[in-house]
């Protein structure tokens, strides 16, 4: 099906790359034990060579099915609700036992490449491919609700990991709306840097095991969040 070509296309370009290095790496008589650690100081130039070739293919792909309205997009609030999303959800689950010491984003120790891999080209990247060309695919064929469930539920399954998973399947839907109420994939592409990157840069900070911080910060999120949407047009279509 042509909604899971770029997926497809993009995960197994990985995979390639992957291979590449690993052929190059062990047949250099390196240790084989150490190659995760080789793969992690080579993230910054995968990330790279993924955003030079798949933005621009994903940008011109998009624009085949759709064209961006130049609706006035508020992004400083939408910086603020992905900051607040990100910290309630990550204070939350972190007091869950089966979640316990768990991060969305584990699997690289340097910041800058953590940033610039998933607070940076990851969304710009997924939202491309996920609301901006797969979801519109999806609604030329099913009604509106079932293109939207179908695209949350791919969006979050592609993560791999089960607190990725159950935060990129609340996130979804409102990454969806967003877009939605803007028609701008520029809107989601801000709200989801927004949120990654407060769960690189502060989620170390959380999980310092103070419970009266942690909810404290819980608790301010929520009201801020309650006072956003009563008093904002942002979640209002």
């Amino acid at each position: 099906m042509k909604i899971i070509k770029w997926p497809l296309i993009y995960f197994l370009f990985q995979f390639v790359l992957i291979f590449l290095l690993a052929y190059t790496y062990i047949s250099s008589g390196n240790d084989v034990n150490l190659f995760n650690e080789y793969l992690s100081s080579k993230q910054i130039y995968l990330a790279f060579i993924l955003a030079f070739i798949f933005i621009p293919l994903l940008i011109k792909d998009y624009k085949k099915i759709n064209f961006d309205k130049k609706n006035k997009i508020n992004y400083l609030q939408l910086i603020l609700i992905g900051i607040i999303l990100s910290l309630i959800y990550n204070v939350f689950a972190y007091y869950f036992n089966f979640l316990l010491k768990t991060s969305l984003f584990d699997n690289n120790h340097n910041l800058i490449v953590t940033l610039i891999s998933t607070g940076l080209i990851g969304p710009i990247i997924e939202e491309l491919m996920f609301r901006g060309i797969i979801y519109n695919e999806l609604k030329n064929k099913y009604s509106n609700m079932k293109a939207i469930l179908i695209t949350t539920i791919f969006f979050a399954v592609i993560h791999m990991n089960i607190i990725q998973i159950l935060y990129a399947f609340a996130l979804g839907f409102i990454l969806i709306y967003v877009y939605e109420k803007y028609k701008n994939i520029k809107a989601p592409i801000i709200l989801h840097m927004a949120s990654n990157m407060t769960t690189t840069l502060f989620l170390p900070i959380l999980i310092q095991n103070n419970l009266i911080i942690n909810y404290s910060v819980f608790l301010i999120c929520l009201i801020l969040l309650i006072i956003i949407k009563k008093y904002t047009k942002i979640f209002k279509m």
